[in-house]
């Protein structure tokens, strides 16, 4: 249980400061750093990098339009789609910005051996049975 206690504090902690620091969610702040990163990606492709349903995307999306931080440009190979790509403003967060936390923790199950993966799959999954958690909607860790 403390352990638990410890992964959910350092996120809750992490998000509050980012956005103190940044006025940026941790979300909003991991698609950012996704778009500095990889350079412009469509919704799908910043969904998938993301292993997000783009649905849940799309609103961190427009609030970062918003605050001028990303713009939607057309593609330049497929004028069909959309290109999504931090904006001078966005640039200059990521310089400063801390790595998100929702990008340590896909490092770091990347970095485990598969039975390790399975083994913590299997136990988090018990636990959402004794919580009654299996059918709760969690996009994100916090808003």
């Amino acid at each position: 249980m403390q352990s638990l206690r410890r992964i959910v504090k350092a996120l809750e902690e992490y998000s509050r400061s980012v956005e103190r620091r940044f006025d940026l969610t941790g979300p909003q702040l991991w698609a950012l750093w996704e778009l500095g990163r990889s350079g412009p990606l469509s919704m799908k492709d910043l969904s998938a990098q993301m292993h997000l349903d783009p649905s849940t995307v799309v609103g961190v999306i427009d609030r970062l339009v918003a605050k001028g931080l990303v713009e939607r440009k057309p593609d330049p190979v497929d004028r069909r789609r959309i290109s999504l790509c931090p904006t001078v403003n966005g640039q200059t967060i990521l310089t400063s910005a801390p790595h998100p936390a929702q990008g340590h923790l896909l490092a770091g199950l990347a970095a485990m051996e598969p039975d390790q993966i399975q083994g913590l799959q299997n136990s988090l999954a018990i636990l959402e049975r004794v919580l009654g958690a299996e059918k709760l909607e969690a996009p994100f860790f916090f808003p």
